[in-house]
């Protein structure tokens, strides 16, 4: 039970490791002479305390310049990164509304593109190109809107035939598809040679069709009424809308990068706009808003698959990191809010000493295991390196009780720089976490 306390108060975190480690051989060593019903009440007291001192450590982020010290640091140091964060935050873009691609160039590349997310999903897990992920990604495709059930093939058969012709894949968006017609899919040459994608469209007919009519807009094609689809000339590339990307799941839908023509778009804006001001439906202002959102399309590029690979994971930990420190805050960083936090469980008022020793163990376990209490730039590339607080402190050739000189000062900013031999200032050298990302999980 209390190691299995401690562990889920600093689980997912990069302190756990250091965190368990330490409290595990105080609270073995203290097994035999207290009550764990105390001890674990005591884990509990200090928990809460070191909480609600981080909530007071806490820093908004509004400014550019932030934005991008929580990204950089996220990224490893990456600034370009932080930077390319920075923009896409500047332009109110939230995670789900940020995609990335691989791209073969020199240089990293931000464009801003129209684009729709609709709570359909797939029709079936078959259609999944990343089966780790869950998700259906097709690039460069074509766009099917179809309004009622597909019980033919030959609906689907004939819309293959131009994606064929273009190299392209084929979303298919319909009120629903009959399972007969899935099986004929799956083993229909035509339309197993490109990459096929149905979404089943879901709610009400009403509320349905008048997406549907917002998709066609936005992909520039039109919305296939049933029955229509048996004749072969019906589908020829106009009626077809097309986008960039497509991201699909079994719970929803992404279009990125529609076809359709930006004069169209906004004029079905603006009727949805007026029908707003007559109309006290929220449904109306939510089709407005996926209609006239966008997203982030961060194109990276590298010389090689390892490192367009290692750049993608910086990119999704910096966009992590700056979603978590928009949402609570920033606190100083590499261990030195949860440092200064540990100054508050002195205050503490126990009830018995078994409660005592709890709040001992976690305060000690702040004290000593936390990794990178002091700040410690590497010479050689000016990054963080993760050792221990004393053990840095050793190694750069000073004391250990710097650490004791830290949980003195009134400012809990402050850290220490071995490299100079000076103290700093956390947020102005930027070195922060997200409060979201430090452990304060343990309710």
């Amino acid at each position: 039970m209390l190691i299995t306390s401690l562990i889920y108060l600093f689980a997912g975190t990069k302190y756990e490791s250091a965190l368990v480690k330490a409290p595990n051989d105080e609270a073995f060593k203290a097994l035999g002479r207290v009550n764990l019903t105390g001890l674990t009440q005591g884990f509990r007291m200090a928990a809460d305390a070191v909480v609600r001192n981080l909530d007071c450590q806490a820093r908004k982020i509004t400014t550019f310049e932030e934005i991008a010290q929580v990204g950089t640091t996220a990224a490893n140091g990456d600034g370009e990164i932080g930077e390319l964060i920075a923009k896409v935050f500047e332009k109110g873009w939230e995670n789900d509304l940020i995609t990335i691609f691989d791209r073969k160039a020199l240089y990293n590349e931000l464009n801003f593109v129209k684009g729709m997310k609709l709570e359909w999903g797939l029709k079936s897990p078959y259609f999944f190109t990343h089966k780790n992920k869950k998700e259906c990604v097709l690039d460069g495709a074509l766009v099917l809107i179809y309004d009622t059930k597909i019980s033919n093939s030959n609906v689907i058969r004939q819309a293959c035939l131009p994606c064929m012709m273009q190299g392209q894949s084929l979303l298919v968006v319909a009120e629903d598809v009959e399972n007969e017609v899935l099986g004929d899919i799956a083993t229909d040459f035509t339309c197993t040679t490109e990459k096929v994608c149905i979404i089943k469209a879901a709610g009400l007919a009403e509320d349905r069709k008048a997406i549907m009519e917002d998709l066609a807009i936005l992909t520039g094609g039109q919305v296939l009424t049933g029955g229509s689809g048996m004749n072969s000339t019906y589908f020829v590339p106009l009626k077809l809308g097309s986008c960039k990307r497509v991201i699909a799941t079994m719970d929803n839908v992404v279009i990125i990068g529609g076809s359709g023509e930006l004069v169209d778009i906004q004029e079905r804006c603006e009727q949805l706009r007026s029908t707003i001001k007559l109309s006290t439906s929220d449904k109306l202002k939510d089709r407005l808003a996926k209609l006239s959102g966008g997203y982030a399309v961060l194109k990276v590029c590298g010389h090689g698959k390892a490192e367009v690979r290692e750049k993608k994971l910086k990119i999704t930990n910096a966009l992590h990191a700056v979603q978590a420190a928009k949402e609570e805050g920033i606190v100083p960083g590499s261990g030195v809010a949860l440092l200064y936090a540990s100054k508050e469980l002195d205050k503490l008022q126990t009830t018995n000493s078994d409660q005592k020793i709890g709040v001992q163990i976690v305060q000690n376990a702040l004290k000593v295991s936390i990794p990178l209490i002091i700040i410690s730039f590497s010479i050689s590339s000016c990054e963080p390196e993760i050792m221990a607080a004393y053990l840095i402190a050793s190694n750069a050739g000073v004391d250990g009780s710097i650490i004791d000189k830290l949980l003195e000062q009134d400012s809990s900013d402050l850290g220490y720089n071995p490299a100079r031999g000076n103290y700093v200032d956390m947020f102005k050298c930027g070195d922060v976490d997200p409060l979201k990302h430090v452990p304060s999980e343990f309710a």
